[in-house]
């Protein structure tokens, strides 16, 4: 027993040390140069044509893309009663945040300039999280229908035709979001819009559509990793394409708080180096070098076993919410992650399994 409480001491202390160095929670910072993209498709160049007027969007401007997701959030806040008080709390946001962390790390390879280069790995998958949605926003009616064309290069595709065919799973899945984002009263009912309410109305459906992109996008771009800096930038980035389905199996809030957070916790602000394959670089902080050091010895070859055995750990919201906790502490100290877990896995027995799983 007193052992019991001595550990139980213990995790305290560490939760309390860990929480102390996040950021305060009413912190908003938008991405890079978000003033400047467009609010809406009437803000995108005009365009006339040799019949008709068309606006013209160039997915490979980073204004523009970032366009395309400042659009997505301006016409889902309103069917999202919780971000009443900001737009920050739109569960979207962490595809624009994630897009503007690409951009400020170089990611882009934008060199300090505003035009992505085909030839980036992260751009070219971030393309399709950006149109794809955007596509499937316009085709259900969120976004005021006016004519437009998308600048077409390489093999990506440009319209919804084309992506259905290249993509068909992502665009059923953000189909579906879009679909029970419009019917969301009647998911929430009479009840009071909690953590829980917002998982099951919002954030199922979301991680289901980010995750199918990621998945189904990460194969059409395969050839731009050779334009990777380094094999560890290749090993991060490759990873975590392999990890997104753990955590979308959590259903982590990703409004811009969560999202913030999350990347001065576990994201490099520059490219790797294979300096940094030890995990010890100086410049970058100790909660990203114990995450890098995490994934670098994680072991792929058991992934489809992991992946089965956390989704049972995970079919309840009760044991999702520790299972965050679990994967937030784990950089930060192996005994309160296997605290967690423990809560996680008790809480997987105790409560009765979600019927979406």
């Amino acid at each position: 027993m007193r052992l019991l409480i001595f550990l139980s001491i213990i995790c305290w202390f560490s939760i309390m040390n860990i929480n102390a160095n996040e950021v305060n929670d009413n912190e908003i910072y938008y991405p890079p140069y978000w003033h400047l993209a467009p609010s809406s498709l009437a803000d995108f160049p005009l365009i006339n044509g040799s019949s008709y007027q068309y606006r013209l969007i160039n997915p490979w401007s980073y204004i523009h893309r970032l366009g395309l997701y400042k659009i997505l959030i301006n016409i889902t806040t309103p069917y999202m009663p919780f971000c009443s008080s900001s737009n920050a709390s739109n569960i979207l946001f962490a595809l624009p945040s994630q897009f503007g962390w690409q951009f400020r790390s170089n990611r882009l390879f934008t060199h300090g300039a505003l035009m992505i280069s085909k030839n980036s790995w992260w751009g070219s998958a971030n393309y399709y999280l950006a149109v794809i949605p955007f596509l499937v926003a316009m085709d259900v009616g969120l976004i005021t229908r006016e004519p437009f064309r998308i600048v077409g290069q390489e093999n990506f595709c440009t319209n919804s035709s084309e992506c259905f065919d290249q993509i068909p799973d992502a665009m059923v899945k953000w189909n579906r979001f879009f679909y029970h984002l419009e019917q969301y009263s009647s998911c929430i009912g009479s009840n009071n819009i909690d953590d829980r309410i917002i998982e099951k109305c919002y954030l199922t459906y979301m991680w289901s559509a980010y995750t199918s992109t990621i998945y189904n996008a990460l194969p059409l771009v395969k050839s731009k990793l050779k334009y990777l800096p380094s094999k560890v930038e290749k090993t991060f980035g490759l990873s975590w394409g392999k990890l997104i389905n753990l955590i979308s199996m959590t259903r982590k809030n990703t409004n811009l708080y969560e999202t913030i957070k999350n990347q001065r916790r576990f994201s490099p602000f520059r490219f790797l180096t294979e300096a940094d394959r030890t995990a010890k670089s100086k410049d970058l902080p100790d909660s990203v070098n114990k995450s890098l050091k995490i994934l670098f010895s994680f072991r792929f070859d058991r992934l489809s076993f992991m992946e089965k055995v956390w989704r049972r750990l995970t079919c309840n919201y009760d044991a999702r919410i520790y299972a965050q906790l679990t994967l937030d502490t784990m950089g930060e100290s192996k005994l309160v992650a296997l605290y967690y877990l423990t809560r996680t896995a008790i809480n997987a027995f105790v409560f009765k399994c979600d019927c979406f799983y």
